[in-house]
């Protein structure tokens, strides 16, 4: 992935992608739960933060099962920006990611850089992590994912190093990816949002950045249930105990892994990787946090990003920041 640390959106920077092309291969792409396309940003790029064709994801919000011209979630396409946000925060790898609407619809959503193809990268090949999953585990069910699973993918991945493949760090990058998870609360790292990127080189591996984020920073609730949260602690509390990441941590395990308690559990394991996590959480302060949401209440956009939002995103962020920290630290 190219260097694309200054990449910045402003308010008066909203793409439209209307005039986009679809890629030749994806008008619709089938991976996941949310409406999404395949597109080819234009040359010349509508604003210099986006590359001239490469390709971009449309993400909308995902639809209403009673009624599919409807969002289930109107505000959800926010949640993919401030995650990215987020973990730029935490100093982490994330493909960029920008608020856009299709003006022939008024459908808002995000376009998201797709992590390959960038110049000069050469000949590389995604493999999604479900296919590792299927490979390991017979009758694996890739709809469902029941049985996906930590300890499977700690084994592709220790197998992968042991053969000098991989060309980074596999227990920081799965402890980061816990962490960051765990942070936002997202509860869809699913077997196809990670997987292994191949070059010809050698060849040479290296999983994916962390993508497809938006599941998350409490998308789905409504604005009396924000008020309640933020006044009530016992609320609050069920509610982030009830968070799991999308994985088990072993395939026979009844209960899924609980998004804090599980890289606390992961640092048990591997506890040279916990100075880490306790520095990539400490690297930022809640002014940072707090600015770069009130700057998004700013954009002019079909369901919008509300200050009311914006205070609540903050509050459990920092919450799931502090019991993150209390539950390393101690």
């Amino acid at each position: 992935m190219i260097d694309r640390e200054g990449v910045d959106q402003k308010p008066d920077q909203i793409i439209d992608i209307a005039d986009w092309d679809t890629h030749q291969d994806y008008e619709v792409f089938p991976v996941g739960a949310r409406d999404k396309s395949l597109l080819v940003c234009p040359d010349p790029a509508p604003f210099d933060f986006c590359i001239p064709r490469h390709n971009y994801l449309f993400k909308e919000a995902i639809k209403s099962a009673k009624d599919p011209g409807k969002p289930r979630h109107p505000e959800q396409y926010w949640a993919e920006l401030i995650a990215f946000r987020i973990g730029r925060l935490m100093r982490l790898t994330l493909p960029p990611v920008f608020v856009a609407i299709d003006s022939t619809r008024d459908e808002p959503g995000t376009v998201n850089e797709w992590f390959m193809g960038y110049p000069g990268s050469g000949e590389e090949r995604h493999v999604p992590g479900g296919d590792y999953m299927q490979r390991l585990i017979p009758g694996y069910d890739r709809e469902k994912g029941r049985e996906h699973n930590l300890s499977t993918i700690l084994t592709v991945s220790k197998a992968l190093a042991h053969t000098g493949t991989l060309t980074h760090d596999w227990q920081v990058y799965w402890g980061l990816c816990l962490c960051f998870d765990a942070l936002i609360g997202n509860t869809d790292r699913h077997q196809e949002n990670w997987g292994l990127i191949w070059s010809e080189d050698g060849p040479r591996a290296r999983f994916t950045p962390y993508f497809d984020n938006g599941t998350s920073l409490g998308h789905e609730l409504q604005q009396r249930k924000m008020q309640r949260m933020m006044r009530d602690p016992n609320e609050l509390d069920g509610y982030l105990r009830r968070g799991e990441h999308q994985m088990r941590w072993a395939k026979g395990d009844r209960r899924r892994l609980p998004l804090i308690a599980g890289v606390a559990a992961y640092c048990k394991h591997f506890p040279d990787i916990r100075p880490t996590l306790i520095e990539r959480l400490h690297g930022w302060c809640e002014d940072d946090l707090k600015t770069m949401l009130n700057s998004l209440t700013q954009f002019d956009l079909p369901h919008p990003f509300t200050q009311e939002r914006a205070e609540f995103v903050a509050f459990l962020t920092l919450e799931r920041r502090g019991r993150l920290l209390q539950a390393l630290e101690n």
